[in-house]
């Protein structure tokens, strides 16, 4: 498959900035009272906009200028990490339904065994660590971890 980058780029992170634009005043609220200073909303404003406007040059250099980059996605050499993103996106929602330990103990053996892992060694070591991350951040960094369904 081949990707106009140039134009895909624009595309993408047009639409994505404009989106931001409309949703920003919910996110970001404006202070009760104005002490002189510049809103809050003023710096996500300004980078916003400047992705829209580098944006639509992407855009206008694909269409107009004739200026891209053309480059050939192949899904055969690139499906590793298709179903590592996948997986991982998985982990992320089995971590917050069930728990971190839980997604440690289902979701990452799945990643490992569909790469291609079959060392008995590494699924423990995988297991073992994601114990040990969890008592790092809950124990001495003292950040809850999702565990049993959020509980």
């Amino acid at each position: 498959m081949n990707i106009r980058t140039n134009l895909l780029t624009g595309l993408i992170f047009g639409i994505l900035s404009l989106t931001l634009i409309l949703i920003l005043p919910s996110q970001i609220q404006i202070p009760a009272f104005d002490n002189g200073g510049p809103s809050p909303r003023l710096i996500p404003y300004m980078v916003l906009i400047g992705i829209f406007i580098s944006s639509m040059g992407l855009i206008f250099q694909s269409l107009v200028l004739k200026k891209e980059k053309i480059f050939f996605y192949d899904i055969k050499t690139q499906k590793a990490g298709l179903i590592s993103l996948v997986i991982m996106t998985l982990f992320g929602i089995v971590m917050l339904k069930l728990g971190f330990l839980i997604a440690v103990f289902t979701i990452l053996p799945v990643m490992i065994f569909s790469l291609g892992e079959r060392k008995i060694f590494v699924y423990i070591i995988t297991i073992i660590i994601g114990i040990g991350i969890y008592f790092l951040f809950t124990r001495i960094f003292n950040i809850s971890l999702p565990i049993f369904g959020g509980m």
